[in-house]
């Protein structure tokens, strides 16, 4: 597998004086990449940032820092909402992949303390050497909104430096034979088969019905762990709420040491109306809505809310049914019909009485 190696060549502490904004308070900055500063292709590493106050006597206010941290090519910031590692009272202002930037909304640094930033970057591709970058800037409003920096208070070369270097590595402990998707109504169902499995955990399967950037997690399948045999596994995915659309499909491969890489990107066109079901009106008004059914057989539905919990069971007939939601409280559920296969048609409703 083809890995990323990120060498801090330094970690310099920045001391920068600000004494026209901030009194007698000296932030700075460190970076420092996690596990060695190594990464694969595909998978994410965490960023250190430290940030702190040398003062000798004021504290930094809070909503005045505005550090940015850049990264190349080789690497790409994780989406805004899967960087958990603020601190409390932090906030991030702007994600770009290659340059992410925080503040410190509500918490003032004191003398001689300091704040641990942990962010997430995921490897993309192998690169030369690159630059790594923190650096200090400053905002002159009282909160964390976008705003023009303090006159004269802005640093573009007194930062936090690192260098990232990308090798290749070693490959993944599995041969990945084949891998495919099957579409029946709205049931996808994957298959794929690996060989020469060793030491080797398990499979996650990741949905995306936009586009390549945004993945879903929407299950996992336990491997043999080591086996010299051809081995085989599937997993089907019948919670679909679009119809007619393609959907994309990988698999991330997971080594029990954490190491991981993904299969090919697969898509399947999903006709999810081939029952000829229809809902209407919706959203839902006044307490009923109709299910349009042309099928030569009852369907057995399930009304569910949206994190899964069941509501009701109805029997569908062909033709127009009128279903009493009176009882139930405002927000959205789910109408799933049900045939020898298994749930072959997702509806979202929308109650809004």
């Amino acid at each position: 597998m083809k890995q990323l190696k990120l060498i801090m060549l330094f970690s310099i502490g920045v001391l920068f004086i600000a004494s026209r904004s901030f009194g007698q308070a000296n932030p700075f900055i460190n970076v420092l990449p996690s596990n060695s500063g190594i990464v694969s292709v595909g998978a994410t590493i965490d960023i250190e940032v430290t940030i702190g106050n040398t003062g000798p006597v004021s504290p930094v206010p809070q909503a005045k820092l505005r550090p940015i941290i850049q990264v190349p090519p080789s690497v790409t910031f994780l989406p805004t909402a899967q960087q958990t590692g603020l601190p409390v009272g932090w906030t991030i202002l702007s994600n770009t992949g290659s340059q992410l930037r925080v503040c410190n909304s509500t918490d003032p640094i004191p003398v001689n303390t300091s704040r641990i930033i942990i962010l997430k970057v995921q490897g993309v591709t192998i690169t030369p050497p690159q630059t790594f970058s923190g650096n200090l800037n400053f905002g002159n409003g009282t909160t964390c909104a976008a705003g023009p920096t303090v006159s004269g208070d802005l640093t573009t070369d007194n930062s936090g430096l690192s260098t990232i270097e990308v090798i290749a590595g070693s490959p993944l402990p599995l041969i990945l034979n084949n891998f495919s998707v099957e579409s029946d109504n709205c049931i996808a169902h994957l298959n794929w088969s690996t060989s020469s499995e060793t030491n080797f955990e398990k499979f996650e399967i990741e949905k995306s019905e936009t586009n390549t950037e945004k993945w879903e997690n929407i299950g996992s399948v336990i491997a043999h762990g080591n086996s010299s045999a051809n081995s085989t596994y599937y997993f089907n995915d019948d919670n679909i709420f679009i119809n007619n659309t393609k959907v994309l499909y990988r698999l991330k491969m997971i080594d029990i040491d954490g190491s991981f890489s993904y299969s090919p990107v697969l898509n399947a066109l999903l006709k999810c109306d081939e029952q000829n079901l229809s809902v209407y009106p919706n959203p839902v008004t006044n307490g009923k809505f109709n299910v349009s059914l042309n099928s030569a057989e009852k369907v057995e539905a399930n009304l569910t809310s949206i994190t899964g919990q069941l509501i009701k069971k109805i029997i569908l007939e062909n033709g127009i049914n009128n279903i009493d939601v009176s009882e139930l409280s405002n927000g959205a559920y789910i109408l799933s019909t049900k045939s020898e296969y298994g749930i072959n048609q997702n509806v979202k409703i929308n109650i809004q009485k």
